[in-house]
């Protein structure tokens, strides 16, 4: 009995003690789950000692002239994230579109690329690009860091999808040589649209083939710039109707064609034959209005080479005008490392990528507070015209769903203008009508 006791004692015992470290084991599980940062490291620890795969993704631009900037962008990457190869793709403007065209139906996109107002609707629209609304939200990336509202470009129906890249306006480029040849004074700020057809006579010489001005049929580099500065507008403030039939539209119109007439210009067939900016390298024209992204272009030719620069574009009736656009980086929404792709997309909207693009003299970078870098890039050049600008400057119109509609048809109309085959006034009008047109059948 003593003993049946004694092991009855003792079983109850360990049985006691047992069911007591059970409860404390079963509180300190509890707890840790609930309440214990330690859990959340440790959890985090083990998601970071899981193997990264090794991928390459496919970084796709158009422009030869910044494929430098942009391995050098991509080899900094690479330093801080090991396991992500970029491959970057130069495919020229001309066959850029044609490509990418073909493959986002196909789901064969490359994983980052870059994309330009014109054709970001079709994009968007079609869900071949990833959205990036939820990263902005959650505070990955500030779009307030880049400059003149760029972010807006690449923003439709409240949903986001670039990270704005760089931004260009456009300047007043001049041949100094042929100046000084005049004693002409070189364009300053004083300049308005009466004085630059004024010189633009006096600097002509059709019979040696040179030229005062590049009245080119443009729109971007063109005509946008003087429709604006003479009072008129490309759209009205909500997109929702033309501004080509405003008189004052018709005006700034005009008088751009009337200088091919006067001499003052090459032909439009002339600078069909021959693009305005070529000829302006070759020293056959005295000025054109032209983008900041074609300055490394120019400043390439040797046969005006430090006898040429930068002037602000002319002021107007009403004001100086000018025309910003900014590139985009976005992310295929077909894409087979989207979490990858997106820390290179990241990165490439980060402010050191934008000091890579200024430092070595690729862009105007959007990133607020980069830009000095780039305008002491080139010192021979007086690069600070474009950066001032901005404050006159109108976003490029393109963010509507009828822009890819009617800035495919403008061309065909206003070339008959420019060809001489209708005046135009009637031009003008015959595009209002195709814009509003496609402005009311993409409503």
């Amino acid at each position: 009995m003593k003993k049946r006791n004694k092991f009855s004692f003792l079983l109850l015992t360990v049985l006691t003690v047992f069911a007591l470290v059970t409860a404390a084991c079963s509180s300190n599980t509890n707890n840790t789950a609930d309440n214990s940062p330690k859990s959340n490291a440790g959890n985090a620890e083990k998601a970071t000692d899981k193997p990264q795969k090794n991928v390459t993704l496919t970084y796709s631009i158009w422009d030869k002239i910044q494929q430098p900037a942009m391995e050098a962008i991509a080899k900094e990457f690479t330093a801080e994230n090991p396991n992500i190869k970029i491959k970057v793709e130069v495919i020229p403007w001309g066959d850029y579109w044609t490509k990418m065209s073909a493959a986002a139906p196909a789901g064969t996109l490359p994983d980052v690329f870059w994309m330009h107002g014109g054709q970001f609707v079709k994009y968007a629209t079609g869900k071949f690009i990833e959205p990036i609304t939820s990263k902005i939200q959650a505070g990955e990336i500030d779009l307030n860091n880049y400059a003149a509202d760029l972010a807006s470009i690449y923003t439709l129906n409240g949903e986001n999808y670039g990270i704005p890249k760089d931004f260009d306006t456009i300047g007043l480029a001049y041949n100094k040589e042929l100046f000084d040849q005049a004693k002409i004074p070189y364009p300053d700020d004083t300049w308005d649209y009466a004085k630059l057809a004024e010189v633009a006579k006096q600097l002509s010489q059709p019979d040696k083939g040179i030229y005062g001005f590049g009245a080119k049929m443009d729109t971007q580099t063109g005509y946008w710039n003087d429709i604006l500065a003479n009072g008129g507008s490309i759209l009205s403030a909500d997109m929702s109707k033309s501004g080509y039939d405003d008189p004052a539209s018709i005006e700034a119109l005009q008088a751009r064609y009337q200088m091919t007439v006067d001499g003052a210009s090459p032909t439009h067939q002339q600078m069909t034959d021959t693009e305005a900016t070529e000829m302006f390298k070759s020293g056959r024209l005295a000025m054109i209005f032209d983008g900041s992204w074609r300055i490394s272009d120019i400043d390439s030719s040797e046969i005006i080479k430090g006898k040429w620069d930068w002037a602000k574009l002319p002021k107007g009736k009403v004001k100086r005008a000018n025309i910003i656009n900014g590139l985009g980086n976005v992310m295929s929404a077909s894409g087979k490392n989207k979490d990858e792709a997106w820390l290179f997309l990241k990165f490439l909207g980060s402010e050191r990528a934008a000091q890579i693009t200024a430092e070595m003299g690729a862009a105007i970078p959007a990133f607020n507070g980069t830009q000095d870098a780039w305008l002491t890039s080139r010192p021979h050049l007086n690069l600070k015209i474009f950066t001032e600008q901005v404050a006159d400057a109108t976003p490029y119109p393109s963010g509507s769903l009828a822009y890819p509609v009617w800035f495919a048809k403008e061309p065909e109309i206003m070339s008959q203008a420019w060809g001489g085959a209708i005046s135009v006034e009637e031009a003008a009008k015959k595009v209002a009508e195709m814009m509003n047109q496609a402005i009311e059948e993409t409503k």
